[in-house]
């Protein structure tokens, strides 16, 4: 395997690890930033969990795009892309699933009081 050849499987996988990645950081972020939201309204647990949703949506296009781009590869390969194509299809699964679970924890951020502790 040649160093080009590595570059476009890992965009198989982008959406299998950016959704995750950016929903853990967005749980991290929030309870650390919940102490700081209750002595003053601050709008950056809104602000990043804004992002790392666009962060976990941005993973599902790009394994969306390697679905697509390396749909004739299936074919081509004396191996087949049938275990790419499924990771890629589980990361495009995967980043939607995580950027709703972020959106479901931003809701919840917006109505629920950070000093109700």
């Amino acid at each position: 395997m040649t160093v080009n050849d590595a570059h476009p499987r890992l965009l198989y996988w982008a959406g299998v690890a950016l959704g995750p990645l950016a929903w853990g950081i967005n749980l991290q972020g929030v309870y650390a930033l919940a102490h700081f939201s209750c002595e003053t309204t601050r709008l950056t647990g809104t602000i990043m969990s804004a992002v790392l949703a666009v962060v976990a949506l941005a993973g599902t296009v790009i394994s969306a795009r390697a679905v697509r781009r390396g749909a004739g590869a299936e074919w081509a390969e004396a191996q087949g892309g049938g275990p790419r194509t499924f990771m890629a299809w589980l990361g495009v699964g995967s980043g939607i699933l995580f950027a709703l679970v972020i959106a479901n924890q931003l809701a919840a951020s917006l109505m629920i009081s950070p000093c109700l502790r």
